[in-house]
């Protein structure tokens, strides 16, 4: 199994891909952070005038609204390694190397669980990298203002390397179904772009803001993993530095919360938990069925 991920990792630096997504998804992680911050009074004058904020007498210095810039950025900039993972198999498949990989590994199974790990791993990569250049844009854009946090960006930075790393084999076991590099993309990016976001649109709209059938969805469900982790995180501040926090009731403090997610793009998700385990499946089945029809493919 190791010299079977090593030759996966040969493969996949001989060639363009990873640099050249990898950069992109720099570039749009760290421009949108760095233009959310820019625009960062309007965002903090609504929340500032929340009644939560109000009763509880925490004053706007105190709370670190960056970090809803900075999950919003990480679920935008994941759209780059779901797309690195969609192409692993399926282009080999519509290049038709897969049939010499088949041929020189001890067995399918394998060859493809090295190529899961493989993708997990890069998946890590791209997480890692897409949180550095969104903190460097939050830094920048913010003037180094309502800064989250170390305890509270680690926690932001691992929900985003876990949403990377399940988009990644989500991406994975979405090409090797579909089998064709061209129609991987194509569905990845309809998805991504188009019918994820707006259908966590529709049904968040159709439920009042609350959470719904969208965070049951893996789009909902990914933007919640870190948009619940930066709900929670301001939540918390305002219960540390609340001078007036007995006038706070469970049920505003539970409306803050779900305003906050959604400002951090997390539309009808659930809580960090919920959300982290209902993404895991859905990246569990895509990625077990597209393994399933690589293994039964007829590759001569």
């Amino acid at each position: 199994m190791g010299r079977l991920i090593k030759a996966e990792f040969r493969k996949i630096l001989s060639t363009k891909l990873w640099w050249g997504l990898l950069i992109i998804a720099l570039l749009v992680a760290g421009t949108w952070a760095g233009m959310l911050s820019s625009v960062f009074d309007d965002l903090a004058a609504e929340l500032s005038r929340s009644e939560v904020m109000r009763l509880a007498g925490v004053r706007l210095n105190e709370i670190s609204f960056s970090v809803l810039f900075l999950t919003r950025a990480i679920n935008i900039a994941t759209i780059f390694p779901m797309l690195f993972g969609g192409l692993a198999i399926a282009s080999e498949l519509g290049r038709k190397t897969i049939t010499t990989s088949f041929l020189t590994a001890p067995n399918r199974a394998m060859l493809l669980g090295a190529k899961g790990i493989t993708y997990a791993i890069w998946g890590a990569i791209y997480g890692i990298a897409i949180i550095g250049a969104a903190t460097l844009g939050i830094v920048i854009g913010s003037g180094g203002d309502h800064l989250v946090g170390f305890s509270t960006w680690l926690a932001i930075a691992a929900a985003g390397v876990l949403s990377c790393v399940l988009w990644t084999l989500l991406g994975l076991g979405v090409g090797a179904l579909i089998g064709s590099p061209v129609g991987t993309v194509i569905v990845l990016l309809v998805y991504g772009l188009a019918l994820g976001p707006i259908s966590d649109l529709v049904f968040t709209g159709m439920a009042g803001g609350d959470a719904n059938v969208a965070g049951a969805l893996p789009n909902g469900a990914a933007n919640g993993l870190t948009g619940s982790t930066a709900a929670d995180t301001l939540a918390d501040e305002i219960q540390a530095n609340a001078t007036g926090m007995s006038k706070v009731s469970s049920e505003l403090l539970e409306g803050f919360q779900d305003t906050a997610r959604l400002a951090a793009g997390g539309l009808g998700s659930f809580g960090l938990l919920a959300s982290a385990a209902i993404f895991f499946a859905w990246a569990m089945a895509f990625l077990a069925l597209g393994l399933w029809r690589t293994q039964s493919r007829d590759i001569t």
